[in-house]
């Protein structure tokens, strides 16, 4: 299937590390032009560039969680690769409880990078859009959690996931007739350097709440993702598509 991504410019937010590493990889790989936002993993941003190659990828700083960072992200990959056609929101904060030990600090940077970082990235990206009167897509990256909740404790994050799945199925409303697809990704347990550690210590607990019984991989996600951003997903917006290994079932 040609998913008709050549040469087409896309920004992944906190695409250095993790699964937004993989995704890069995968548009890369589709014949994208990739632009690789990070906050302070400057060297794996590089790293990532250079092995994906400068024809086809830059690293793009910025705190998706600072206004001010936004627009800048933006005109630095245009002076690269051309006007951004796809952007990827998977920059994210995830601090960890039990509930009283959040500060109100933790709660606004979650948010501030969850959602409010992803709603002024879409707003700058969709502003673009329209003096170009040219189509685009967005793809959110939210969780299972913002429906199921963490029995780990990640309240702030878990709750603005699910402001972020709100989030698209407004904007998407919005811009629908503009020719602006959004829609959102909500992956359940994927093995990824940030939960190796704990997935180990509570494997067994984990895999008795995975209908699959496995943990997923970053590529699983990354496949789906890439598919939302392309021509093979024309007649979607507003949907969250779960890729959980049968956690949510939604």
């Amino acid at each position: 299937m040609d998913l008709n991504l050549k040469n087409k410019v896309v920004l992944v937010t906190g695409g250095a590390r993790g699964i937004g590493s993989v995704i890069c990889k995968a548009f890369a790989a589709e014949g994208a032009k990739v632009g690789i936002n990070y906050r302070q993993s400057r060297e794996p941003a590089e790293a990532l560039a250079s092995e994906i190659g400068p024809t086809q990828a830059t690293p793009i700083p910025g705190d998706v969680g600072k206004e001010a960072d936004i627009m800048p992200m933006f005109d630095q990959l245009e002076q690269a690769f051309g006007p951004v056609d796809v952007l990827i929101n998977n920059a994210a904060h995830c601090p960890s409880g039990p509930l009283e030990s959040y500060t109100r600090g933790e709660w606004e940077r979650t948010f501030a990078v969850n959602v409010t970082g992803a709603f002024q990235a879409s707003q700058e990206f969709i502003k673009r859009l329209r003096v170009r009167r040219a189509p685009g897509r967005i793809v959110n990256l939210a969780s299972q959690a913002a429906f199921l909740g963490s029995t780990s404790g990640h309240l702030p994050y878990d709750a603005s996931k699910g402001a972020l799945i709100s989030m698209t199925r407004a904007l998407a409303r919005e811009v629908a007739r503009e020719r602006i697809a959004v829609n959102a990704v909500a992956p359940g347990m994927v093995l990824t350097e940030m939960v190796a550690g704990i997935w180990e210590k509570r494997k067994e607990m984990y895999l008795a709440r995975i209908p699959l019984h496995r943990i997923g991989q970053p590529e699983e996600i990354a496949r789906v993702v890439v598919f939302l951003a392309s021509e093979a997903a024309s007649y979607m917006t507003g949907a969250t598509v779960d890729v959980s290994g049968g956690m949510l079932m939604h």
